[in-house]
């Protein structure tokens, strides 16, 4: 983790009654957040790539999720699973400063969030948000300060599976985020909005086609520059599952 910690230890467990749950939509095709357990605990150290341990703090993360399957709601929900969950991370974060040495100074660097899911069937609603506070560059004191922040994402998608052309997934994504950037020099202050329309189409379970356009606006604020832009992506992926 850029600028962050390198070593460290986490435990998760999942219940049976979830894992199966998770099982049914995986066979299912759908995609999952990844099997980190459906409760997770864990503590990391270190201070990024190649750099010496700084100070003695360990960054504390703690995670919960829980799926519940709708069915019980009506035949409009049948077979849909409704999944939400939290997150909490407590550190202390020393940034490298613009004349290549590391802070001296340690920040509070604390998160809590919250996710939820949707699971498309067919259609599907996503959302993570973050809430917090960490080392920020203030253009007005002329240092490394700590500052709230928060930020997350909506998405909303509609699968739908084709006998022909395998399986259509459009969706759209809006993001936000205000505040510092812990992994760049001098922490600058982040400032971005994003609105994202894309397609993804499976024609077999192993590979996937993805085509986007983003309309965003960014501002990466320091000692040295605004930094905002304006501007509109194509993205264009292949990716294959194995």
């Amino acid at each position: 983790m850029p600028s962050e910690r390198d070593l460290g230890i986490v435990g998760y467990y999942t219940p049976p009654s979830v894992q199966k749950i998770w099982d049914r939509l995986a066979h299912d095709g759908q995609k999952l957040f990844g099997n980190y357990g459906a409760f997770g605990i864990g503590a990391f150290n270190g201070q990024g790539t190649n750099r010496t341990e700084q100070n003695r703090g360990l960054m504390k993360v703690a995670f919960a999720t829980w799926p519940f399957e709708l069915d019980g709601l009506g035949s409009a929900f049948a077979g849909q699973v409704f999944e939400i969950g939290g997150s909490a991370m407590m550190n202390e974060v020393q940034p490298e400063l613009r004349s290549g040495t590391i802070s001296a100074v340690a920040y509070d660097d604390d998160r809590v969030g919250i996710h939820a899911m949707l699971y498309p069937q067919p259609f599907g609603i996503q959302a993570e948000w973050n809430w917090g506070k960490g080392p920020e560059y203030d253009r007005v004191a002329q240092s490394i300060l700590t500052r709230n922040l928060n930020g997350g994402y909506v998405q909303m998608m509609y699968r739908a599976p084709t006998d022909s052309l395998g399986v259509l997934i459009p969706y759209a994504r809006w993001q936000y985020y205000r505040g510092g950037w812990k992994a760049g020099t001098n922490a600058p202050r982040l400032a971005t909005d994003e609105l994202e329309l894309g397609i993804e189409w499976q024609p077999w379970k192993v590979l996937e086609f993805t085509l986007a356009f983003a309309r965003t606006r960014r501002a990466e604020a320091d000692e040295r520059r605004t930094g905002r832009a304006r501007g509109n992506l194509v993205r264009t992926q292949v990716q294959w599952n194995y």
